[in-house]
């Protein structure tokens, strides 16, 4: 009996000489633990802390904080803040030996970091995308399940012309056991957009949507000339592939 009281002690005092010293101390033996993430200009411990930069697989992410603790014996919790110019995410981190998984995942970030990838040389688009989901779940680098929504914020084209654009949402699903699917639709009076986002589970993506501006919306069909193909009845396809 008291050779598992001094035990219990000897955790505890671990856990306080672990949760005040530096993390930036000890952090070239840390390091591997998190590959392929990497922090920078560290503050504070593994406990609670901060870094001024997290890189993943190279992407510079932004400013990182974390609040970290064991939720069992084989399943760490941490919850984290992920910040930059152009995005403000929070949410929480469950790391296990079998799965990395991602919950309550919230915020938002600007359109622009999507534009940039649509070649939209004729228009100009301002707004948010606003991430609400419950889980994200990974293994071994590979996403295996997706369950949320992402949908746009003050969404408005303000090149050739200032107009509202409504709504769009991407909804995530991952009913299918080699592909999460994300089923896009739209709220707006000016543009529907309809189709699917393909995450497949062998680190191939690909998409499938219509861009089909409302009877007499020429400047959004003029906006949008330079995304995706033409349809023959009118709008664009946006059909890509790639691999992560």
């Amino acid at each position: 009996m008291k050779l598992i009281k001094y035990l219990l002690l000897l955790v505890i005092i671990l856990i306080i000489i672990i949760s005040l010293t530096p993390l930036n101390l000890y952090y070239s033996a840390f390091e591997k633990n998190i590959k392929p993430a990497k922090l920078e200009q560290i503050s504070g411990s593994i406990i609670k802390g901060s870094a001024k930069k997290l890189s993943y697989f190279g992407m510079d992410l932004g400013q990182v904080s974390w609040l970290s603790y064991p939720r069992s014996y084989n399943l760490l919790n941490v919850d984290f803040s992920l910040k930059n110019n152009n995005y403000d995410l929070t949410g929480t981190y469950l790391k296990s030996i079998e799965t990395d998984r991602i919950t309550n995942l919230r915020g938002t970030f600007d359109w622009s970091l999507i534009e940039k990838y649509l070649n939209f040389r004729f228009g100009k688009i301002s707004g948010y995308i606003d991430l609400n989901f419950s889980e994200i779940e990974f293994s071994n680098n590979t996403p295996q399940r997706i369950i949320g929504e992402a949908s746009t914020n003050d969404l408005k084209l303000l090149k050739p012309i200032q107009k509202e654009l409504g709504t769009i949402t991407v909804k995530f699903t991952s009913q299918t056991s080699g592909v999460i699917v994300g089923l896009v639709n739209s709220n707006s009076n000016v543009l529907n957009v309809s189709g699917a986002i393909y995450i497949h589970k062998n680190h191939r993506w690909e998409t499938k949507i219509t861009l089909l501006p409302m009877p007499g919306e020429y400047e959004i069909e003029y906006a949008l000339q330079s995304i995706g193909d033409k349809r023959v009845g009118g709008g664009r396809s946006l059909n890509m592939s790639g691999f992560y």
